[in-house]
């Protein structure tokens, strides 16, 4: 509250002045002193200082004017600069106020039964005690009449539509309203862009759906205020993008599915409606409505429902239609039809096996069975299925021996399955591997034999062993004596099977070792070790006449110089033998042990003995820093003309050792011509001048006749063998 402080002296001649006034008879002279000073402030003209407060009053009630001043002070109140009471012993309203207002100890005004023409500036000025200081405070008095309740409508015309310009109103009559309040859902409404408060006017330009709601206003001034009536407000939006779901997609099946088609609509109050081929549906048997009709429930969906669904959204604007909506309706499976793409004769492990299946229906699976027994798609079994029209293909890449039989083709979906009807496979397949030639010695003879088994169909096998043949299916045998004369006879088998050949070819022969040669010398340290070895099987394994000339296991037995005893293993040696070789190690090696050693390497068809000399080898004598002589170095020069010249000699013997071969015969009266002829120990193979190339051995008789044996072998009868394991190779043949 703001006060104004006035200091003020007042002369002797203006307190004489106010001595004949109207306070006198009733005031005493300190008192009249007061007043004449307080009158002396409303002379100088305090009355048109403007107002601090702002008090409202209702019109006929009570008005107070709040105020708070120190005890012992002198109060005056004034209205419009005249007195409105004095303070004496006594308080006494005065002018219009008597018999209305009244005072308080702190010295507040209440004026009671208050009309317009209280209406005026209110000056309250105090002196505090003990200080000649006036302060004074202004009010201002305003009176209003009491309000009625004013009335809320829309002055635009209904139904109220989304986006176009709406105007509400709040009327209050003649009544004197200082401000008015717009809520909407008891919410204060902000005045801004397209919302607008101009006065008893609330506008909106334009109006949207989501303004609607329930809507009030307040009218107010400083003495009271009162509310409408509450006005409800529906914004519509037109009915758009009419749109159906389904809780389904793809096939539906008949009798077993289910459908819940849902319409949406934009749009305000909506209703929805159904029609099927442009006829109504109402709710009733396979149909159900709910969701105020928004949704439609079909079960279950039958082919009568193969037409076109249409949902209709409606409210007081418009109404619009949805697109049309139906039901793809699957179909069960029919017509189920095998086809097989082979040709018969076809061969396991070689050829593929095409099947092809076809059906009609919806959403169709095929599966196949193979001699009843389900198939699944893992190598060689290969399966891929197609949809125009429903198929599915069956390949076995390659066939086997196992997928001889019966193939059917299954189709399914959800409604029914059916089988086609079946199909033959009938698969060949070669005989196991090549055709093998056996040799198997039993007591005193030699089985035969040559196999070619397990084809479909079986295969003609032919042996040849001398001038005797035997033809049969999938194998023959023949025993021959092993004390006859066998040693390079040979086995020949033939195979045949729809135009497929197989063959191969074992020359029977004593042990051999192609590396070895009998007059190689091996020299030793003395008090060193020396090791001699036979292998059947060292040269074999790199020539190209291996295959017609199998190693046969054998027993070996050492021998040291002309003993007769066989070398056992013991401090000084050691023998190690396996079917196909033999090692000799000498350790320690003493005069007694250097010389000629000898191993007898025996199988069922006879006995060979390798020749082995061991000697002494010459210390190594000299050391780092020792030197060649002149003389030394003439004879190595020497020695190395000399060899070049022995390497020559023999390569011209050799050369015409090729030109012009030499054969040996068993029969010197009849002896055949031969191509060329090559010498193995103990053997001679040669080859018919009528063959074109060396090749043709492979399907050609091969006459293989003996040769004189090796020197060494001459002091040694022919043995029988007691070993009876089975002895075989194999020749391709020009058909496999």
């Amino acid at each position: 509250m703001r006060r104004k402080l006035i200091r003020i002296n007042v002369g002797q001649e203006l307190l004489e002045e106010f001595e004949g006034g109207i306070f006198s008879p009733i005031l005493g002279a300190s008192e009249m002193n007061l007043i004449l000073l307080l009158g002396a402030v409303l002379f100088l003209g305090l009355g048109d200082v403007a107002a601090d407060t702002i008090v409202t009053g209702t019109l006929g009630k009570l008005v107070l004017f709040s105020a708070n001043v120190p005890v012992g002070s002198y109060v005056q109140w004034t209205y419009n600069s005249a007195p409105v009471y004095v303070q004496s012993p006594t308080f006494r309203c005065l002018n219009q106020f008597i018999g209305r207002c009244n005072s308080y100890e702190n010295g507040s005004l209440s004026i009671n039964y208050i009309s317009y023409t209280d209406e005026g500036i209110y000056v309250l000025s105090i002196i505090p005690p003990d200080s000649s200081t006036v302060i004074s405070t202004n009010y201002q008095l305003r009176v209003y009449a009491p309000h009625s309740a004013p009335g809320l409508r829309s002055i635009t015309s209904a139904p109220l539509i989304n986006g176009t310009n709406v105007t509400l109103q709040c009327d209050a009559g003649s009544q004197t309203v200082t401000s008015y309040t717009f809520y909407r859902n008891g919410q204060n409404i902000t005045c801004s862009g397209r919302v607008i408060c101009r006065g008893s006017f609330l506008d909106f330009t334009p109006i949207f759906e989501s303004d609607g709601g329930s809507y009030t206003c307040t009218i107010q001034n400083p003495d009271s205020s009162h509310i409408s009536n509450s006005l409800s407000l529906t914004v519509y939006v037109p009915v758009s993008n009419v749109a159906v779901t389904s809780n389904v997609s793809g096939l539906v099946w008949p009798g077993l599915d289910s459908v819940s088609l849902r319409c949406s609509a934009d749009g305000t109050n909506v209703s929805y409606s159904w029609s099927l081929q442009g006829a109504a549906i109402s709710g009733g048997g396979r149909y159900l409505l709910t969701d105020n009709d928004a949704t439609l429930i079909i079960s279950p969906v039958s082919t009568d429902d193969s037409g076109s669904f249409i949902c209709t959204a409606t409210n007081i604007i418009n109404r619009l239609n949805s697109r049309n909506v139906t039901f793809n309706l699957a179909s069960p499976v029919s017509a189920v039809t095998l086809y097989s793409l082979i040709s018969t004769g076809i061969w396991a492990g070689e050829d593929l096996a095409h099947f092809y299946c076809s059906a009609q229906g919806s959403a169709i699976t095929f599966s196949w069975s193979l001699n009843g027994i389900l198939m699944s798609a893992n190598p060689p079994y290969h399966i891929n299925q197609g949809d125009s029209p429903p198929n599915s293909n069956f390949l076995i890449i390659p066939v086997s021996e196992t997928d001889n039989g019966l193939i059917i083709c299954k189709a399914s979906n959800r409604a029914n399955s059916l089988n086609s009807s079946s199909a033959n496979i009938n698969i060949n397949w070669s005989p196991d591997g090549k055709i093998v030639c056996t040799v198997q010695p039993i007591n005193q003879t030699v089985q035969l034999g040559c196999s070619w088994p397990r084809g479909k169909p079986a295969a003609n096998v032919t042996m040849i062993f001398g001038d005797v043949q035997n033809t049969s299916t999938n194998e023959v045998f023949r025993n021959v004596s092993s004390t006859g004369n066998i040693h390079g006879h040979s086995l020949s088998c033939n195979g045949n099977q729809l135009g497929r050949a197989s063959s191969c070819l074992v020359t029977l022969e004593r042990p051999k070792s192609p590396d070895h040669k009998n007059d190689t010398v091996t020299p030793a340290l003395a008090g060193g070790a020396v090791n001699l070895t036979v292998d059947l099987q060292a040269g074999v394994r790199s020539r190209a006449s291996a295959l017609s000339a199998p190693v046969f296991p054998a027993t070996f037995s050492w021998f040291q110089g002309n003993n007769s005893t066989a070398i056992q293993t013991g401090d000084k040696f050691k023998v190690d033998s396996t079917p196909y070789a033999s090692t000799l190690n000498i350790d320690k090696l003493t005069d007694v042990e250097f010389g000629e050693y000898k191993c007898v390497a025996e199988n069922f068809i006879g006995r060979t003995t390798f020749l082995f000399n061991v000697c002494k080898a010459s210390q190594s004598g000299g050391g780092s820093g020792s030197r060649l002589n002149g003389g030394a170095i003439a004879g190595i020069v020497i020695g190395v003309l000399a060899g070049v010249a022995l390497i020559g000699v023999i390569a011209f013997f050799i050369l015409q050792k090729r030109k012009t071969p030499k054969a040996t015969y068993e029969d010197p009266d009849s002896p055949p011509a031969y191509l060329y002829e090559t010498q193995l120990p103990g053997a001679a193979v040669r080859i018919h001048k009528g063959l074109r190339n060396k090749g043709d051995l492979l399907s050609s008789r091969t006459i293989i006749n003996k040769v004189p044996p090796f020197k060494e072998e001459a002091n040694y009868q022919e043995l029988t063998h007691g070993n009876k394991s089975v002895y075989h190779t194999v020749m391709p043949g020009p058909g496999r």
